[in-house]
């Protein structure tokens, strides 16, 4: 008999019909709402590099902005080198003189010359001493962060080995880096309606390979659709009003980070081919190299029905 699972940190009884429990991109489809622990940091390590950048761009112009208004109020004249300026061009003189002063640079033609503007300055560089170590942190954490690279096939497909059905899905790595001792668990989770109520029910499912110890290539994780396992039935259709989704996460150590890296996919019905076949995504060339084609492992050809 196939083996059930509670291990799998999903609910299991809905009153409703459910999504996809993992989304293309490897997040859990699920809403929160009510009282959360929101982290500011979490939020910009984890943004892309564009936002990120342009969320520190525009931190930096509206800081700099709002000091050089302090500046103005307290006024020019109160700032050495800016007698005479007036409206927009001593507005853009005081940008340019906070942004000296924000970064420490100094360049000494414009300097405080009253009390209130040497506060003002003193302030907005500590500020700026803090703000810089600030971000020197988040872009640390940015790029020290172990990100996977592992790609995973759009389909996975049902093919037949020597009148076995097999479940086939590919990952291969897309950087140059190293990845070694992976490790790979499958889930299989189907629906089943009991009166009003649609109960979730999740299977492990066991693979011919579950480990890997090199991946310098493609990896085909093949599970078997034998009597026990609960992909096995009479009519495929059948699988489709149980909403099955085929679970996966994959953990491989990154040598270049010497950290474990993990990465989550799922295959829905509509997603699984049946009766087909992976093509080989490698080969060797006249040299002897074998030859890694990242973008064929979504190839697949299709089989004729015994």
């Amino acid at each position: 008999m196939a083996k059930k699972t509670n291990r799998s940190g999903f609910g299991e009884k809905y009153t409703n019909k459910t999504k996809r429990v993992i989304n293309d991109d490897g997040s859990f489809n699920v809403v929160k709402i009510g009282a959360q622990k929101k982290s500011l940091y979490q939020y910009l390590i984890g943004i892309g590099w564009g936002k990120f950048s342009l969320m520190v761009l525009a931190f930096y112009l509206v800081f700099n902005s709002l000091f050089a208004g302090f500046y103005m109020l307290a006024g020019v004249e109160n700032l050495k080198g800016l007698s005479g300026k007036t409206g927009f061009d001593a507005f853009l003189n005081c940008f340019f003189f906070s942004v000296q002063t924000f970064t420490t640079v100094g360049y000494g033609a414009i300097a405080p010359k009253s009390m209130s503007t040497n506060i003002i300055a003193t302030l907005e560089a500590m500020i700026g001493l803090m703000g810089f170590a600030l971000a020197t942190g988040l872009l640390y954490g940015r790029f020290s962060r172990p990100q996977h690279s592992i790609r995973f096939s759009k389909n996975a497909v049902v093919t037949d080995s020597e009148g076995q059905k097999e479940l086939h899905f590919q990952i291969v790595n897309t950087k140059n880096h190293v990845l070694m001792d992976l490790e790979a668990r499958v889930l299989a989770k189907v629906v089943v309606r009991e009166g009003e109520q649609f109960n979730r029910q999740f299977y492990e499912l066991d693979l011919q390979v579950p480990s890997i110890r090199f991946f310098p290539l493609n990896w085909r994780v093949v599970h078997c659709i034998t009597s026990s396992s609960p992909l096995c039935t009479d009519d495929g259709k059948s699988l489709m009003n149980k909403d099955l989704e085929i679970l996966v996460l994959i953990r491989a150590y990154d040598s270049t980070f010497n950290q474990t890296v993990r990465a989550r996919y799922s295959y829905t019905y509509d997603e699984i081919i049946e009766n087909a076949h992976f093509v080989p995504a490698y080969s060797t060339n006249e040299a002897g190299d074998t030859v890694m084609d990242i973008e064929k492992i979504d190839e697949y050809v299709t089989e004729k029905s015994t």
